[in-house]
């Protein structure tokens, strides 16, 4: 039954990826004005400016450095004194939240494009443009896809993460904006608004993933959203173990507060068929699984864990989405890569019930943690 949802949410991706694919980016250059929230990004935060800088759809850069106790704030100053069109604010420390709303104060443009200190937009490409000509057509906020940067990365998680990310989020998201009349999430690393709708509805550091509360609070005042697949961006993924299983508890303890924050759109079109199917393929896989697992192993022995686990078709359907991954980042690898993805469905499912499930009936988050940063060298 999964694997057949799975196809039939393949093939109404690629209808839906067909229908509009002769849209257009906007020839508005130097129309939107950019916030990027940074505390402690000295690693990364002049590489993502200087990438915001020279693209040409950016008018002005505001960033809020959210009281750094880093270089960060002597390296954008830095950079600042070479331009105008990069603005320096500097706050004490609110949470990425109270950043975006203090720099949404100095936007000037009828549009605001949203972006993380380590997302790397492509200086050259229409990305934005993407995103601009979706606002052109009548939605109030648009999100593109936030796929993996490769480049200064080490270790296997990054590779992994990047052989189905990108794929992946474009066919759950086209999915949910079928069915559910907007995608999941506007991340965060890519966002364009409507700056007087921002204004309105706002960021809140109640929660440690403001971008999944933003969106939902967006859909539950009736505002419309769109998933735009051709403004593709890329970010750091964690290197280590110890992070990555901290990132993904935070967006998975931080979905059940959303769910306990917004449980009145969980009985709405967009609660039923986005935010409610997320919730059962994800926070019931583990028990499903484990009672299948637990019998096949009693009847048959352990030694057929591995091949339920890993099923035939499910490693030839993730190897075909490595293949486009890896066609897109120009990385073979990524092809064997890809069913190692496997490894976060297993941590996806412990983490709902150890941080998931809890989040939900306590409203309690663990601390957000900082990534580590790649190391980066600009020219």
């Amino acid at each position: 039954m999964k694997t057949l949802f799975f196809f039939v949410m393949v093939f109404g991706a690629l209808a839906y990826f067909a229908w509009t694919a002769r849209r257009r980016p906007s020839r508005s250059f130097q129309s939107v004005d950019v916030v990027v929230p940074a505390f402690n990004e000295e690693a990364v935060i002049e590489r993502t400016l200087i990438s915001l800088l020279r693209n040409r759809y950016v008018r002005r850069v505001i960033c809020v450095n959210d009281g750094s106790t880093d270089e960060t704030p002597q390296v954008v100053a830095a950079l600042a004194q070479r331009t105008p069109r990069l603005l320096l604010i500097n706050q004490e420390n609110t949470g990425k939240g109270g950043a975006l709303m203090h720099g949404l104060e100095y936007v000037a443009t009828e549009y605001v494009f949203l972006t993380d200190a380590d997302t790397h937009v492509d200086p050259s490409g229409d990305d934005v443009g993407y995103l601009i000509e979706a606002l052109d057509r009548g939605v109030d906020a648009a999100g593109g896809i936030p796929s993996t940067n490769l480049d200064h990365a080490h270790g296997p998680l990054p590779l992994i993460r990047a052989a189905v990310k990108l794929p992946m989020i474009a066919i759950q998201r086209t999915f949910q904006q079928i069915l559910g009349g907007g995608p999941f999430v506007i991340s965060g690393a890519c966002g364009m608004f409507r700056t007087d709708t921002l204004r309105r509805v706002g960021f809140s550091d109640r929660t440690k993933v403001e971008d999944l509360d933003l969106t939902w609070s967006l859909i539950a005042a009736g505002y419309k959203i769109k998933q735009v697949n051709k403004c593709v961006v890329y970010t750091e993924e964690a290197s280590g173990l110890a992070d990555e299983v901290r990132r993904w508890r935070r967006w998975i303890a931080g979905y059940g507060v959303c769910m306990r924050l917004h449980w009145r759109l969980l009985f709405t079109r967009y609660g039923l068929f986005t935010i409610v199917p997320m919730f059962l393929l994800a926070g019931l896989g583990m028990g499903i699984y484990s009672y299948f697992w637990t019998r096949a192993a009693v009847a048959h022995g352990v030694g057929i864990l591995p091949m339920m686990a890993f099923p035939l078709l499910w490693i030839a359907v993730i190897a075909v989405i490595g293949l486009f991954s890896a066609v897109h980042h120009r990385r073979p690898l990524l092809i064997v890569m890809a069913p190692l993805a496997l490894f976060h469905v297993v941590l996806a499912y412990l983490l709902w019930v150890k941080h998931g499930v809890p989040g939900i009936f306590t409203g309690r988050e663990p601390n957000r943690d900082k990534p580590k940063r790649y190391a980066h060298v600009v020219a």
